[in-house]
């Protein structure tokens, strides 16, 4: 925006509008756009209309005007209803919004991500994976419409995916009488999360962030009927901000951060190796631990290798478990990272053995604890 945003009178007990006036969308974004935004003191807070394409990023010069429960774009005479907060980090809040024109017409749910200072580089990651993603995959991840940049934060505008993360899933489970998530919906996770992490890694990107809370559960979920083969579908892969574009980076570039969470760190991080795709590899191990065990795992060195600090004993399957875990776990170096297809098919092969006639009621059952949830947060 060459000029600043102007502010209209609210409208009757309806919180505050916001009207924007904002240069051209930069569509396609590229990492020069980004970085000029990262160079600016940045934004979060309510946004507009999602855009039918890739994304759009809108800048404002002015603080994020958020608190209230809604907001107008004038140029379309669109209201955005926050409906309730989702969930919040350290530096974002997740609110479940809805878009509808004024007389009401055409509403459709959306998340608004509110940021604190601004991340552009997650939209950047965003636009990206579904530039390069199969279209027969892209609901398996995070989608942004558009990126909404103000001078001390950022508001994403995305797809809704209400039905709580997988942690959730798992914290449900500790009320009931197994405690922990059944094998078969583990086991199904499982299969889906190696696929969704073959499909971002086959488009040169690193997540980063893998873990538990990072798994979203969507209508997709709920909404799935006897003819799908897939149990696990509707869930999807969010939170791009730590997220690494290898393009960017000479081949076969490697790193030697740690992330700031001991809990996450990959073992690579541990013992002081470089890594690169590996950090994914650790988030995904982390994730399935959690859901056999209901706690986040810790790792231990015996001899060289690498083993979750656990208790494995009374598990079933546990030569394939422990086949898992050190596949994830120990990984040579960076050329020569495991298949994540072969590791896949094997799951898959154990799940048809042995849970392929019981899994939906076990599904069915987890809706119901999903929609219990999601009544009571609301």
């Amino acid at each position: 925006c060459d000029s600043p945003a102007t502010y209209c009178q609210p409208a009757a007990a309806a919180g505050f509008i916001i009207a924007v006036h904002c240069r051209e969308p930069s569509h396609p974004p590229t990492p020069f756009v980004y970085l000029e935004f990262s160079l600016e003191p940045a934004p979060p807070l309510e946004s507009y209309k999602p855009a039918t394409v890739a994304g759009f990023i809108f800048k404002v010069r002015r603080e994020l005007p958020f608190t209230n429960s809604l907001v107008e774009h004038p140029a379309s005479s669109l209201l955005v209803y926050i409906n309730h907060l989702l969930g919040e980090g350290a530096f974002a809040q997740v609110y479940e919004a809805t878009l509808g024109d004024v007389d009401d017409k055409n509403k459709q749910k959306c998340v608004l991500k509110v940021q604190k200072p601004a991340n552009p580089w997650e939209f950047y990651i965003g636009t990206q994976l579904m530039e390069r993603l199969k279209p027969t995959v892209q609901h398996m991840f995070i989608k942004f419409y558009s990126a909404h940049f103000f001078q001390n934060g950022s508001i994403l505008v995305g797809d809704l995916h209400s039905c709580g993360t997988l942690l959730n899933a798992i914290n449900l489970y500790k009320s009931t009488p197994e405690k922990v998530m059944p094998q078969a919906l583990v086991i199904s996770f499982a299969i889906r999360m190696l696929f969704m992490v073959e499909q971002v890694h086959s488009c040169e990107i690193i997540h980063g962030d893998i873990k538990p809370d990072n798994f979203i559960l969507g209508n997709r979920f709920l909404e799935q009927d006897d003819s799908d083969e897939d149990v696990a579908a509707g869930l999807a892969l969010i939170d791009l901000g730590q997220s690494i574009d290898m393009k960017l980076f000479p081949k076969g570039t490697t790193f030697t951060a740690k992330c700031e969470t001991s809990g996450f760190q990959c073992t690579e991080m541990l013992s002081n190796k470089p890594w690169n795709y590996q950090v994914d590899y650790f988030g995904v191990a982390a994730t399935v631990y959690c859901m056999l065990f209901g706690t986040y795992m810790k790792v231990k060195n015996e001899g060289g290798i690498w083993k979750p600090d656990g208790l494995f004993r009374r598990l079933p399957h546990l030569d394939m478990w422990n086949e898992f875990f050190h596949i994830m776990l120990n990984i040579p170096d960076c050329r020569h990272l495991p298949s994540l297809d072969l590791l896949r098919q094997k799951l898959k092969k154990l799940f048809e053995q042995h849970y392929s006639s019981k899994v939906r009621t076990l599904r069915n059952r987890l809706i119901v604890l999903l929609l219990e949830c999601k009544r009571w947060r609301k």
